[in-house]
């Protein structure tokens, strides 16, 4: 059976910035988008004091365009059902850390959230198994 193309990746992180607080500022806080493979940067944006990575991320994938056929991998603040449904909407899949402050893997499926569930982790795979 020949093996399926390989999917592009995309890791979504934020990370304050070291060095960047003053004694009259917080430290500068960006999140970004990169490629896997190339460990290119493909989008980034500021998550300045008045919002947070969470309403950040749509707009910042909104950055890259067509999403379909790609695996977005995220930390657990972004398995939020917001997230899911905008990927889902896009063509993408996803693979979200899932932590002990989340519902359970039934509730969630329960809700309508398309996604299969291994050790803690928010799998959704449309065209292949991932686990």
């Amino acid at each position: 059976m020949p093996r399926p193309a390989p999917r592009r990746a995309i890791a979504v992180n934020g990370k304050s910035l070291r060095g960047s607080r003053t004694t009259d500022a917080a430290a500068r806080h960006v999140m970004a988008a990169c490629d896997q493979a190339s460990s290119v940067l493909l989008a980034d944006t500021d998550v300045d004091g008045k919002t947070n990575e969470i309403t950040r991320f749509a707009p910042l994938l909104d950055q890259i365009g067509d999403l379909r056929d790609t695996v977005i991998t995220a930390d657990g603040l972004h398995c939020q059902r917001e997230h899911v449904t905008n990927l889902a909407e896009r063509g993408a899949d996803w693979i979200l850390t899932v932590k002990g402050n989340q519902p359970s893997p039934s509730v969630w499926i329960s809700s309508g959230v398309p996604c299969r569930w291994a050790s803690g982790i928010c799998v959704r795979a449309s065209s292949r198994t991932v686990m």
